[in-house]
């Protein structure tokens, strides 16, 4: 996502720009809102950003002044200047300063605005681009040609089953260069993963594991020594030799220090041999469930038989229903709580995170069907803490965080209920919903609806959200993830073909979006509801 800041002191342009262009949809998101050059600055502070929009003529900081301190303090910045007709002297000013254009704001149209957006948001795509490149061709001839050798052979010895003959060949190879047997193999995951990829602190995914990597080595290279070896996902495969504990919670640290991150390691030991190596690293990776259950061991050794098929029973369908039914939310957050409690004594055997959070996922499928019950849609809820429910079962790192999440969002799924029994939207707002529900596959406008009403596109967009609780492009979303769902059960459809009979052209746009929701990529949901 591009990241933009908008700098405007008149309230009624601000909310022009916003609903203007159905931002996320065209890959943007808005970090804030400023009504002068010093706010703005100190937003820039707390959060990164790619983009600034700004007008000119502001109080206490103008915008020349702003790009000034922006190219000084965030030269990586573009900006686009929102002018008067009478700015035309400031205007020349600031594409000196380096502005990448500008936009009258008495005649700009949201499709002039879109295009001059998206050329500036391809220009910083290619920046980044470039940037990695550079990263890239840094690396030294010797790091290359490793990479390309032991790494490229690790991997497929982690990744795919040799046959024995293959591993020792490969062994004896590369002897004088590999740790001596038995080995410890290490599996490290940068936690909550996802979240830090979009959170963008790095720029890209490649330098967020170019700077993991450059750390790992460093701390390897003041013990026995070893190799590392990208595996995907915030992933990272070693093999050093025994007793490595010391060395992994001293890189748990390091990570921690100069990345701001956290990790977790799952070890298995002694691998004999290069064959035993895929084995290894599938205990390993096993080991590393167990922060589902402790997030406070950073280095989990694997154990025999560490997870069960089979649990201890839940409270009954009926029950949660008629709590629901009583709108008892002390008593189902106890529910919660005490099904968390369940899984996390010691007595009790541990059940495979995919298990467990399959048996969350029939408490959330509960809640969905009490609301729909009652007439409403549990997609309609508006996200809570940033996710959810669907996605925050799938991808939550611990148990605790589920549950702890759960309590929370109760409330406000009887304050969603209870708006649904109460609140019915007005005619023309119900209108709207219709015409959304005609048109979701097709590519219209939100100021399209507006003059099918015979309201403004701002009105419209504010009304909307006051009478249904959420916003025209949420509703649409969840219209469009409602069918989608819906053509995914049937294995004939392709995914592009999905993504296409619900409006989006490209099928990754649709996946992403996807998963924002579900918690899952549009391919998995399909393997799940079928198998």
């Amino acid at each position: 996502m591009t990241k933009l800041l908008l700098v405007e002191d008149e309230f009624l342009v601000r909310l022009g720009l916003k609903t203007f262009i159905p931002w996320e949809e065209f890959g943007f998101e808005l970090i804030g809102e400023a009504v002068d050059g010093l706010d703005a600055l100190a937003i820039l502070a707390e959060k990164p950003c790619d983009l600034l929009i700004t007008d000119i003529s502001m109080p206490n900081m103008d915008g020349i002044t702003l790009m000034e301190r922006v190219k000084e303090l965030y030269p990586h910045i573009k900006i686009l200047i929102l002018s008067n007709y009478n700015d035309f002297e400031y205007v020349r000013r600031a594409l000196q300063l380096g502005a990448s254009d500008y936009i009258l704001k008495l005649t700009m149209q949201p499709d002039d605005l879109q295009t001059k957006l998206q050329q500036m948001q391809e220009e910083i795509e290619n920046e980044r681009k470039k940037q990695e490149e550079t990263i890239l061709l840094n690396r030294t001839a010797v790091q290359f040609r490793q990479e390309i050798t032991i790494e490229k052979h690790l991997r497929d010895l982690m990744t795919m089953q040799y046959s024995k003959r293959e591993a020792d060949d490969l062994s004896e190879e590369y002897a004088n260069l590999l740790p001596s047997f038995p080995w410890t193999f290490s599996m490290m995951k940068i936690d909550r993963y996802e979240a830090v990829v979009d959170e963008n602190r790095f720029k890209s995914e490649k330098l967020l594991h170019f700077s993991a990597l450059n750390i790992l080595r460093e701390v390897m290279r003041k013990y026995m020594g070893g190799h590392i070896v990208e595996l995907g996902g915030g992933r990272f495969g070693m093999i050093s030799g025994t007793g490595a504990e010391t060395m992994l919670q001293e890189m748990t640290e390091c990570i921690q220090r100069y990345l701001k991150l956290s990790v977790y390691f799952g070890t298995y030991s002694p691998v004999e041999r290069a064959y035993d190596l895929y084995e290894a690293c599938r205990f390993a990776e096993e080991a590393l469930l167990e922060r589902f259950y402790n997030d406070l061991n950073r280095v989990i050794p694997y154990r025999a038989q560490m997870f069960a098929h089979q649990a201890l029973p839940i409270s009954s369908q009926d029950e949660w229903l008629d709590m629901m039914a009583r709108q008892d939310i002390e008593s189902l957050q106890n529910a919660i709580r005490n099904m968390a409690d369940a899984y996390l004594d010691d007595g009790a055997p541990r059940l495979y995170p995919e298990l467990a959070r399959e048996r969350w996922l029939h408490i959330v499928h509960l809640f969905e069907l009490h609301l729909q019950h009652k007439g409403g849609d549990l997609y309609s809820i508006e996200s809570y803490e940033g996710n959810y429910p669907h996605h925050m079962v799938r991808t939550a790192e611990s148990i605790q965080q589920i549950s702890e999440w759960l309590v929370g969002w109760i409330s406000v799924f009887f304050e969603h209920l209870r708006s649904c029994v109460v609140h019915q939207p007005r005619p023309e707002i119900r209108t709207v919903q219709r015409m959304i529900e005609e048109k979701y596959s097709t590519s219209f406008k939100m100021s399209d609806l507006a003059k099918e009403v015979n309201f403004t596109e701002p009105y419209l967009s504010s009304l909307f959200k006051k009478e249904t609780g959420e916003t025209m492009i949420d509703y649409m979303i969840r219209i469009r993830m409602k069918k989608a769902r819906e053509l995914l059960k049937d294995p004939n459809v392709k995914i592009y073909e999905v993504a296409d009979a619900i409006g989006y052209s490209d099928p990754n746009y649709f996946a992403k979006l996807f998963k924002k929701i579900e918690g899952i990529y549009p391919q998995e949901y399909r393997k799940r509801y079928i198998h």
